[in-house]
């Protein structure tokens, strides 16, 4: 089996957990020079900024997974999927990245030096380290196995997996989706009760 492709599904989301640390960072800097209350002043919705941050997140991120992929197939990636399992590759991919994002935005308005604010990300990175990304989970001793396939980021990667190689998904795939809409989910509610507790 071609590496690369076994690779790429873990690739992209360690540059997703490591792109949305400036999203925290950069929501921490303008907390901290008062962007967000001078905006405040203006006529738009309180929450706009917040989500401008969200926005910016994902298009940012977006194009580092088109430049991940372009020099995975420069390296020899190569994937059998049609337009319909890419298209669910995508959304997946996009929805990690919001998940993820609104984690972001918690550590950036409640954050109260700038290290703290961006060293959420480094536990993020480091999960798919214990997951299927690298190796077969099966290869694990019991204890990081048994970790390792009930975590996001196993159910994540096999189903990106599966679908760039043509294979059926099975339940992975509602697996993952359900993690990746829980996580955004809860990341929304704190970071909008953070945001609007730093605005009152």
């Amino acid at each position: 089996e071609n590496y690369v492709n076994y690779l790429l599904p873990g690739i992209l989301l360690i540059a997703i957990a490591s792109g949305i640390s400036y999203t925290a960072y950069r929501l921490f800097m303008d907390k901290q020079r008062g962007i967000i209350e001078r905006f405040h002043s203006m006529p738009i919705a309180r929450s706009a900024v917040l989500w401008g941050h969200v926005l910016t997140s994902v298009v940012s991120n977006v194009i580092s997974l088109v430049v991940i992929i372009l020099v995975a197939l420069a390296m020899g990636f190569r994937s059998s999927a049609g337009i319909l399992p890419w298209l669910a590759v995508t959304g997946i991919l996009l929805l990690f990245t919001l998940a993820l994002t609104w984690v972001a935005a918690i550590a950036g308005l409640t954050g109260k030096t700038v290290e703290g604010a961006s060293a959420f990300s480094y536990p993020l990175i480091f999960l798919p380290f214990i997951s299927s990304a690298f190796v077969p989970t099966d290869s694990m001793p019991k204890v990081v196995r048994a970790f390792a396939e009930n975590q996001p980021v196993t159910s994540i990667v096999e189903t990106i997996r599966a679908l760039l190689s043509g294979q059926p998904v099975g339940n992975e795939i509602w697996i993952a989706l359900a993690w990746c809409v829980g996580i955004m989910l809860v990341a929304y509610f704190f970071a909008m009760r953070a945001f609007k507790r730093k605005t009152a």
